[in-house]
């Protein structure tokens, strides 16, 4: 294996640690170091088979409720992220790049700096909030693996224990990448020895360390879970808007 698929391998499993602890991040920091070496459609597509095998390990993360209970719940949350996945991809062949991370990003500062007012924002448990939401991420998610933001405001508006934020937003997240997996499945055909190596790499790898981030998890206050959710959030705001000027 090459210096360049090492380093890859390196961001994807700090990536897949985060994914553990907060759960999300793996789609979006893989993605983006994918990127640096392929097309961004190439990198969605290399992805999504990890992604998958990820999202489904963790829909039993210390559940409080049956899963039909969040299934039935937050249905309207996961069709729309599930129809705006389909949006998202399909603007992902025909739409700049640069104006999806420019809005994304904007989005993302806008709402960590609502935190800090004495009355941060505060969402009701309502269909049409879950789908504006669940819209939104899969619009974002579909065209750039950038999908979590858009859930975390809403989960976390809401007020929703850490265990749950990780359940619900790896259901739309399985979603989404089914979608993605199936409009994406040329270009996954068309991978060579070299990438299908990598894909396997990325996978195990993975695997290993989202479990490990689980058992950080668990070890975690509220308030030390939301901490790294905004964190991680402010760095990939700033990151997205960079990323859309320079693409422009």
């Amino acid at each position: 294996m090459h210096k360049t698929e090492l380093l890859l391998l390196v961001l994807s499993a700090l990536a897949a640690l985060l994914h553990g602890i907060s759960g999300f991040g793996f789609p979006m920091m893989s993605t983006a170091a994918l990127a640096m070496f392929y097309p961004l459609k190439y990198a969605i597509a290399l992805v999504a088979i990890p992604c998958i095998i990820l999202n489904i390990s963790l829909l039993r993360a210390g559940a409080s409720h049956p899963f039909s209970y969040y299934l039935k719940r937050y249905a309207g949350l996961i069709i729309s992220s599930l129809v705006g996945s389909f949006i998202g991809v399909s603007l992902l062949l025909y739409v700049s790049e640069a104006y999806l991370k420019l809005l994304m990003g904007t989005v993302i500062l806008l709402y960590i700096a609502d935190q800090f007012r004495a009355t941060p924002i505060q969402l009701s448990h309502s269909m049409r909030n879950m789908t504006l939401f669940g819209g939104l991420a899969g619009i974002i998610g579909g065209a750039t693996n950038a999908m979590a933001p858009f859930l975390m405001m809403y989960l976390l508006s809401t007020k929703h224990q850490k265990n749950d934020v990780v359940i619900i937003s790896n259901m739309s997240f399985l979603a989404s990448k089914l979608v993605q997996l199936t409009m994406l499945a040329p270009i996954i055909l068309t991978f060579k020895t070299t990438q299908i190596y990598l894909l396997i790499c990325i996978t195990i790898s993975a695997l290993i360390f989202v479990y490990l981030g689980s058992k950080i998890r668990n070890k975690m206050s509220q308030s030390a879970f939301n901490a790294v959710i905004f964190t991680a959030l402010g760095l990939l705001g700033i990151n997205a808007i960079w990323q859309g000027f320079h693409l422009l």
